[in-house]
């Protein structure tokens, strides 16, 4: 959780900011998209379709004990049966202990929309004034149930391999603010653990306890100076996310607003405590043809407006909300991926417009 203070005086204001990925093979083709679409948010650009190495867990699975990585089959996996196991693990919970940051940076060979992009992107907005970076990190929940070790079992389930996951994307997590930082000084930073995963909670695919869930979601957010999120582009259960300590949820409007609009007493209580919603309201999916801003801007009036009814003010709904594509636009073409951009811009403005904010 970010300090009561930055908690208390910044205030978005139905700002636009974006997921993580993009569908371009190259950074330089998504900076002026960024630029372009999202002048106060600027974020790193993750490019899946450039590298199997750019993929959502081999992104993050650099340094962690027992990690294998095939390039040929492209498979990453945790082999705990190692013969130096061990000592790997002794290595990392001395690096976790010593808070050695460089020990868990994320290579240029697996971040080049981090590396190249963002000083890049810190050019381009010398003259747009940003107020935030953004950057993202790969939940432990989804990190621990896609990630298998040999048998192709989820790493999550294994007590000692689900500890070492948090602590490594907490470090990792806290690395990067460190490099945001460093791109762009002066600026506070949100960190967005993406949790697709979550919709599997409750099923028999997640097994998990509601406490075990919440206590990795704080764990991994723990530490972070700046706003940390939680990212989940489907159905879970809201009031769950809701309980942790993270400062920001974003959630997939589009499809499931009226879902997350069913825990009205966690919503009014998580807004009152100073915390955020990012409305993801702008569809990353082909749906995104047959809409345009007004048919957004009415659905998510709509649902600002049903929050706000009962109790809320809805000047505290807005002024406490971002603006966001549904999820991540990396398995879109190019073509509606600018779409998407643009109309989240566009929404941005409007709302701002009718609301006066």
């Amino acid at each position: 959780m970010a300090s009561p203070s930055l908690r208390k005086t910044f205030l978005p204001r139905c700002m636009a900011i974006a997921i993580g990925s993009l569908p371009h093979p190259e950074v330089e083709s998504t900076l002026d998209l960024i630029a372009n679409c999202l002048p106060e948010a600027p974020f790193w650009p993750q490019l899946p379709n450039r590298s199997f190495l750019e993929g959502m867990y081999v992104q993050y699975g650099e340094g962690l004990p027992g990690a294998v990585l095939d390039d040929v089959g492209e498979r990453f996996y945790l082999d705990p049966g190692q013969a130096d196991f061990v000592d790997q693990l002794t290595h990392f919970y001395e690096a976790v202990m010593a808070a050695e940051l460089d020990h868990f940076a994320i290579s240029r060979e697996r971040a080049s929309g981090l590396w190249q992009g963002l000083p890049a992107l810190a050019e381009r907005y010398k003259g747009k004034a940003p107020v935030l970076v953004k950057g993202h990190v790969t939940g432990p929940i989804s990190f621990g149930l896609g990630v298998t070790d040999a048998q192709k079992r989820s790493i999550i389930y294994d007590s000692t391999l689900a500890d070492v996951v948090v602590k490594h994307l907490n470090m990792k997590a806290r690395w990067q603010e460190t490099f945001l930082k460093r791109c762009f000084p002066g600026l506070p930073t949100l960190t967005f653990f993406d949790e697709p995963y979550m919709v599997s909670f409750g099923t028999a695919f997640c097994t998990l306890s509601r406490e075990q869930v919440r206590d990795l979601l704080n764990e991994v957010s723990d530490g972070l100076e700046g706003l940390t999120g939680v990212h989940c582009c489907g159905n879970t259960d809201w009031s769950l996310l809701l309980d942790t300590r993270v400062d920001l949820l974003n959630f997939d409007a589009y499809e499931y607003g009226e879902n997350l609009l069913l825990y009205q007493a966690e919503l009014e209580k998580f807004l009152g405590d100073g915390g955020y919603l990012a409305w993801g309201v702008v569809p990353t999916s082909a749906a995104v043809d047959g809409e345009d801003v007004d048919s957004l801007l009415a659905l998510l009036k709509a649902q600002m407006e049903r929050l706000s009814s009962a109790g809320m003010p809805l000047k505290t709904v807005l002024e406490r909300s971002f603006v966001s594509p549904s999820c991540g636009a990396g398995s879109l073409t190019p073509a509606r991926a600018v779409r998407v951009f643009e109309l989240t811009m566009e929404l941005s403005e409007r709302l701002r417009k009718h609301y006066k904010l």
